[in-house]
């Protein structure tokens, strides 16, 4: 066999190679993409529930709210104003979290789904940022100047200030709760439970899928 026959062989050895290598490839990332879709499937349901619970509760705020039309419950009408706006904003959050999810299952790579998670994740962390920062009407929506005269002791000296820790806690988390603190250990830590380590645990899975193969 002639040297040139050896090295055209040779060539097509390799050339065969790097095509089952780049199918082994793909299939590996298809599987992948398969289980970090997989592992997502509690967000979503928490997403239906949220968005479902939501909508109910919106119509049970806004029934209160126009049975409550009065100048003596404007405290009352102003908290469950916010709470309704903040929670109109969460369930509308919540169904873009479904559009993103739909377009990760159907993403066509690796990278692509990786946007998508990170749209995922970072969104999720801001919704929690505004929906903490409505504690505070939590505790106001039963305060009333009737209060404030017959009990100023009380609602100056325990009701006011329980007001302002909750508005500084409301503020604190919205203005903290950002990946700008990735490098804190608080934050790590937060990043560790609940929906955010199922988003990390797809992370990893499709990382897996970028690991090279080697013949």
């Amino acid at each position: 066999m002639q040297e040139k026959e050896i090295i055209e062989i040779w060539k097509s050895y390799q050339q065969k190679l790097d095509s089952s290598l780049q199918m082994n490839k793909k299939c590996l990332q298809e599987i992948q993409l398969m289980k970090a879709s997989s592992s997502l499937k509690p967000v979503r349901l928490t997403r239906w529930i949220g968005i479902v619970f939501g909508l109910v509760w919106l119509l049970f705020i806004a029934f209160l709210m126009y049975h409550s039309l009065s100048w003596s419950k404007l405290v009352f009408l102003l908290s469950a104003g916010i709470h309704f706006i903040v929670s109109l904003y969460a369930i509308l959050v919540y169904i873009h979290h479904l559009v993103l999810l739909d377009q990760f299952d159907n993403s066509n790579s690796i990278v692509e789904a990786q946007q998508k998670l990170v749209l995922l994740s970072t969104s999720n962390l801001r919704v929690l940022g505004i929906l903490l920062v409505q504690l505070p009407v939590f505790s106001t929506w039963y305060m009333n100047l009737e209060w404030m005269h017959s009990s100023p002791e009380t609602f100056w000296g325990i009701q006011v200030p329980i007001v302002l820790i909750q508005a500084w806690m409301g503020w604190w988390a919205f203005r903290n709760l950002h990946y700008r603190n990735h490098e804190k250990k608080w934050f790590r830590w937060f990043l560790s439970k609940g929906e955010f380590a199922t988003f990390k645990r797809a992370t990893a899975l499709l990382k897996e899928a970028e690991m090279p193969l080697t013949s």
